[in-house]
């Protein structure tokens, strides 16, 4: 499922669920989204080797970064981790000092696929969590419909989530995923299977919204250009022998510089140059 509560409704009973949700969302919003990463290692039983190995990493509250690197390389593995889909074999991942050993809603996933409750309209896929939350009908509308102005599809929040385009699709799931008040936003390849207008408008909202919310963004991405239009800091990965980090490189500048086209390709060329150097050593 795309979200982390929604992801926990087939990994636990619906009523535990309920307890669980109600709990963190009242809390939620004094978390701040700091994420602190020691000694990460992480391999699956079936594999004789690591796909993490003694990684570190330290996210700021309301950072943006981008793990960027190719398929296989451990990205989508460390965002998982990240969610607390998965458990490491040694190391820790905090989230405000918070050791994070299993999903919560202070921490929500966005997949390349929306995975939306197709019989649902709108407005319920997208207030799922808080209604699992035992919210009130007056406070999920309040709560709502706001969000879906904010990512503009109040005008159909009555529609079938059938209807919709692929983009409007996904933001749905944003706003089903801001519902519940996250400290950190996990972008998963999100825009992959649209076109290029809707993903680049899409970048552009998302980083948006989540640094005037002070949530702590983290995109999995392949795309140079993704990495340049959404990130403070964009972190290079590589799978030689094993996922890691080999660069890390600050990205403020493109946005100093107003995300111009011409700022966003001078970073990119940098990126891909950075990239090639790193393959022939």
């Amino acid at each position: 499922m795309q979200t982390v509560a929604s992801h926990s409704v087939a990994a636990v009973g619906e009523t535990t669920v309920k307890d669980e949700i109600s709990t963190q969302l009242s809390s939620s919003a004094a978390t701040s989204g700091l994420v602190e990463i020691s000694g990460l290692s992480f391999g699956y039983a079936s594999s004789d080797h690591y796909i993490l190995k003694s990684l570190n990493l330290k996210v700021e509250p309301g950072e943006a970064i981008s793990l960027l690197g190719p398929s296989g390389c451990g990205k989508s593995t460390l965002l998982h981790l990240i969610a607390g889909l998965n458990k490491p074999q040694s190391g820790r991942i905090l989230l405000d000092g918070d050791l994070i050993s299993k999903p919560s809603p202070r921490c929500n996933l966005m997949l390349q696929q929306a995975t939306l409750y197709p019989w649902l309209s709108v407005f319920k896929n997208a207030s799922f969590g808080l209604r699992l939350g035992k919210k009130s009908r007056k406070q999920i509308q309040e709560a709502v419909m706001p969000l879906l102005k904010l990512v503009k599809l109040d005008h159909l929040a009555k529609r079938n989530v059938r209807k919709l385009s692929g983009g409007q699709q996904q933001r749905v799931a944003l706003a089903r995923s801001l519902a519940t008040s996250p400290a950190v936003m996990l972008l998963d390849e999100p825009f992959s299977a649209l076109d290029s207008f809707t993903r680049i408008e899409l970048q552009n909202e998302i980083r948006d919204i989540c640094k005037r919310r002070g949530i702590t963004l983290i995109v999995v991405t392949h795309d140079f250009d993704e990495a340049v239009r959404m990130s403070d800091r964009i972190l290079m990965m590589t799978n030689r022998p094993c996922g890691d980090i080999v660069a890390e490189i600050p990205n403020q500048a493109t946005f100093e510089a107003g995300k111009s086209e011409e700022s966003i390709s001078k970073q990119r060329a940098f990126l891909t140059s950075l990239w090639e150097d790193h393959i022939k050593n």
